[in-house]
């Protein structure tokens, strides 16, 4: 009959370590089969990794739970209380596959090794819910053998602590304590100071060490995970994002341009923009290639309102109602009536077939101040030079 009751236990506790099993699957393919991809999770070897973890460390507890159960065998109480909560681990473990399948909504949408943000994290809070669980178990054995009198119950006094900090600082600096020193102690003598072929100091020491792990911590970062950008890749997308910023900017000074502001624009790409709307808004009464019809000439030199891309834009944009000329600020953009203005002024010197006679004065660009004060001076040291050779002849 003990015998018996024991086989019942331990069949019992396969059933939730297979329940907990088949349930670790089911949870972490649920986002797969709700979204597929060209790359099943399963396949993934991080994925991978971290699932066979789990399982050998499920089966640890298991081992362990057996033995914790043969050693209480004299004690129903405690193996019952022992069993109940070795089953809640596992139901908790079991309990994920009920997770709401949005909840990799909960966390931001980063990837690890490949793998969904959530998935990492579920998974390594598995294994360190495991890590614990045997810990606990491990502590329950020994006081299990300590109360049946199989182990000796240690003195206080002589237990260590789990890590001997001066010992470890010796291990990995290899320092010389102060009353070790005569063992370094060199036969150079400087004032009564002598010299001691000592490590390295500790700071320094350590220092390395945190390279050394900082190094490991890259790694994964960029090159496994990859769950950071390398420089290279970084430098792209900012070039990309700065491109996007440059476009908008653009953008927003294209919608801002009026008379007092405007350039000429000389990019093929923006002429041809500006010949498309010429074509369909302004060739009916100038012509196709600028040659004039109801409309003045626009590839000579003589202008009835002005040439230069201040005035064109000007008469683009307001019209001249007096002599049927519409004004093309509520049909055209800012930017569109710049282009085609710039288009108009590129057919300066064209020469088409069949042009209308010239109409208007004829347009001579002004020169800037500083441009024509440079003209000047040079006129006057022309003629200072001419009078000076004058004069001598």
């Amino acid at each position: 009959m003990k015998n018996l009751s024991n086989y019942t236990t331990m069949s019992k506790a396969k059933f939730r370590i297979a329940a907990a099993l088949t349930a670790l699957p089911a949870l972490l393919s649920a986002q797969q089969t709700e979204a597929p991809g060209p790359n099943p999770v399963y396949t993934n070897p991080v994925f991978l990794v971290m699932v066979i973890t789990a399982i050998v460390l499920l089966f640890v507890i298991y081992s362990l739970t057996a033995t914790m159960k043969n050693l209480s065998a004299r004690k129903k109480e405690e193996s019952e209380k022992s069993s109940s909560g070795m089953s809640a681990v596992l139901v908790l473990l079991a309990a994920g596959s009920s997770l709401p399948a949005s909840a990799e909504n909960l966390m931001p949408p980063v990837t690890i090794g490949g793998l969904d943000s959530w998935i990492v994290v579920l998974l390594g809070l598995v294994i360190l819910v495991e890590f614990l669980v045997i810990l606990v178990i491990i502590q329950s054995v020994k006081n299990l053998l300590i109360g049946l009198g199989l182990q000796q119950e240690p003195d206080p006094d002589s237990v260590k602590p789990w890590i001997n900090w001066k010992w470890l600082d010796r291990q990995l600096t290899d320092a010389i304590p102060l009353d070790r020193e005569a063992e370094v102690m060199t036969d150079h003598e400087y004032d009564g100071i002598r010299e001691l072929d000592n490590n390295l100091p500790p700071w320094w020491v350590y220092g390395f060490y945190f390279t050394i792990i900082f190094g490991f911590f890259y790694l994964l970062n960029y090159h496994v995970f990859r769950t950071s950008p390398l420089p290279a890749q970084e430098y792209q997308e900012q070039l990309a994002e700065a491109e996007l910023m440059k476009k908008e900017q653009l953008q927003k000074a294209a919608a801002n341009v009026d008379e007092t502001n405007v350039t000429m624009l000389t990019d093929a790409a923006m002429l041809a923009s500006g010949k498309e709307i010429y074509t369909g808004n302004c060739a009916a009464c100038h012509g196709q290639a600028g040659e004039g019809g109801v409309g003045p000439n626009l590839t000579d030199k003589f202008w009835l309102h002005g040439g230069g891309i201040s005035n064109v834009f000007k008469t683009i944009k307001y019209g001249v109602p007096a002599k049927g000329m519409i004004a093309w600020q509520s049909q055209l953009k800012p930017e569109a009536i710049q282009k085609v203005a710039s288009y108009v002024l590129s057919l300066q010197g064209s020469n088409p077939a069949n042009p209308k006679e010239p109409q208007g004065p004829e347009w001579v660009e002004e020169t800037s101040g500083e441009a024509a004060a440079q003209t000047d001076s040079l006129s006057a040291v022309a003629n200072d030079t001419l009078s000076s050779a004058m004069a001598q002849h």
